[in-house]
């Protein structure tokens, strides 16, 4: 992942303890501290070049730090049993235990969000193809092939394999595409679909990746939301089951989605096996599912097609259900297809982890 940023969370301090224990040895001045100290000089520079490599070693150690306002030295651990092994190494230094303090912290953590590059990829991650961004909604095998399933109308041309480049997050930040679109049926006349319009079961396509492009099948992008519009990556859902027989989900079922827009949202569904117009085109997606949060949130934005739409079974381990591809102008609602209608266009996928 890149442009990734250090910060730290919380109140860093939950205790600032004395850094000397009384089962540690006692600390000795060398003989340049001695002529620092004669010489008016501050030796804190010189302990902190001293310390920082050493106490960074430690196990549990979080930072070291020059801490001109308070004219000391400070290291951060994550629990109070590291303490110890800190003082212990500053003591050996030679460091006076007068001249530092220890504090206990929180680990400070890379943070990385729906847009920045992944590698190995994972399903809710922003991809750019010719001039747009959509988003990757989840990994799959279909037979030999490593792919991953985004939206038809997220390639250079909805329905029909015109061979879309994909590059993630964008083609500027890394040149280097990771897939290829390879499936993409096109939309059909007749039948079931109105007159004067071309219709499909599924918004879907699918990108086989190149040899080069490390992936994560089963592994779907958890910011800290549902509905607060983060886009931190904060952990990962499993994917550990798929449902694809369903078309017709219960109202009310409540279902999930992450998106490179939006982030992790949910809502229940309020319409099933929809037939639904695009506006302003003449498509008509047939059998579509709709969903709507309870309290009206935003629950979708430009930019979140493609995303994967999953239920949670336990903890972080969730059942893909479709993939979503649009909604309405205010983004409370969004609709997407169900699985099984999109396995039935692009062929067996597995998904699971």
């Amino acid at each position: 992942m890149t442009r990734t940023h250090l910060f730290r969370r919380g109140a860093m301090a939950c205790a600032v303890l004395a850094a000397a224990c009384q089962d540690s040895p006692p600390p000795t001045t060398s003989p340049s501290d001695i002529e620092e100290a004669r010489a008016g000089q501050d030796p804190l520079p010189g302990w902190f070049a001293k310390a920082s490599p050493e106490a960074l070693a430690l196990p549990g150690a979080v930072f070291a730090d020059h801490d001109e306002a308070n004219n000391r030295l400070l290291f951060g651990v994550e629990n109070a049993a590291a303490i110890k092994g800190m003082s212990t190494a500053l003591a050996r230094l030679g460091i006076p235990a007068s001249s530092y303090a220890v504090v206990v912290t929180e680990p400070i953590r890379q943070v990385a969000s729906l847009r920045d590059r992944w590698r190995p990829t994972q399903g809710g991650i922003q991809i750019h193809f010719s001039q747009y961004l959509c988003t990757l909604g989840f990994n799959a095998d279909e037979g030999t092939d490593r792919s991953f399933i985004t939206n038809s109308h997220c390639t250079a041309t909805q329905g029909g394999v015109e061979s879309t480049q994909y590059y993630q997050p964008t083609s500027t930040v890394d040149a280097t595409a990771v897939a290829v679109e390879v499936e993409d049926p096109t939309y059909f006349r007749g039948g079931a679909c109105p007159r004067g319009r071309k219709c499909r079961y599924s918004d879907s396509a699918r990108a086989r990746y190149n040899s080069e492009a490390g992936s994560t099948r089963g592994a779907i992008a958890m910011t800290s939301g549902p509905n607060n519009g983060s886009l931190e990556v904060t952990g990962t859902f499993a994917v550990t089951s798929q449902d694809n027989t369903t078309t017709n989900f219960a109202t009310g079922t409540l279902v999930n989605k992450v998106g490179r827009t939006t982030g992790w949202t949910q809502g229940g569904t309020t319409n099933t096996c929809v037939n639904t117009n695009v506006s302003g085109s003449n498509i008509t997606q047939l059998c579509q599912t709709f969903v709507q949060n309870s309290n009206n949130a935003v629950v979708v934005g430009g930019g979140d097609s493609g995303s994967n739409v999953f239920r949670i079974t336990s903890g972080d381990n969730v059942q893909l259900v479709g993939i979503l591809w649009g909604g309405n102008s205010s983004g409370t609602l969004f609709v997407f297809s169900p699985l099984k209608q999109v396995q039935q266009e692009l062929g067996t996928l597995i998904a699971t982890q």
